[in-house]
C-alpha cells in the first residue's frame, strides 16, 4: 500500500468540520469529546477513499462557530465535499507512519510526484 498525504491549496485556511462536549459522569468525572465530520469524498480522493472530512472554507468559519444563526440549508451547504481544484495528494515515504519520525521531509512527495 502507498502511504499518500493531502494539501489543500491553503494549507493555512485547512479546517476541518467538528463538534465537541464535555459532560460529567455522576461520579463527578469530566469527559471530553471530540469528532470530525465527514461527508463524500470529492472526485480526487475517490479513489482512495469514499469519505473525506468536510473542510469549512475561511468564509464559512463564524457561521460554523455559532457567531451567526443558519438554517438548515445554510448548514448542509457546509457540509459539501471540499472542491477538488483547491486540493492535491501525492505518495510519501512509509517514515511518516511511525510517531518517532518527526521531519519536515516526511511529506516530501517520492520521485517528485504530485496530483
Amino acid at each position: 500500500m502507498t502511504v499518500q498525504t493531502l494539501e489543500h491549496a491553503r494549507a493555512a485556511h485547512n479546517r476541518p468540520a467538528g463538534l465537541w462536549d464535555e459532560w460529567r459522569l455522576p461520579e463527578d468525572e469530566s469527559i471530553k469529546s471530540f469528532a470530525i465530520i465527514t461527508t463524500n469524498a470529492n472526485a480526487l480522493l475517490a479513489p482512495l477513499h469514499d469519505r473525506m472530512p468536510v473542510v469549512v472554507p475561511p468564509d464559512g468559519w463564524d457561521d460554523w462557530l455559532g457567531e451567526n444563526p443558519m438554517t438548515e440549508r445554510a448548514v448542509k451547504t457546509l457540509l459539501r465535499p471540499y472542491p477538488e481544484k483547491a486540493m492535491a495528494f501525492w505518495a510519501v515515504d512509509r517514515r511518516v507512519g511511525n510517531v518517532r519520525n518527526d521531519s519536515p521531509d516526511l511529506f516530501a512527495p517520492l520521485n517528485g510526484a504530485q496530483k
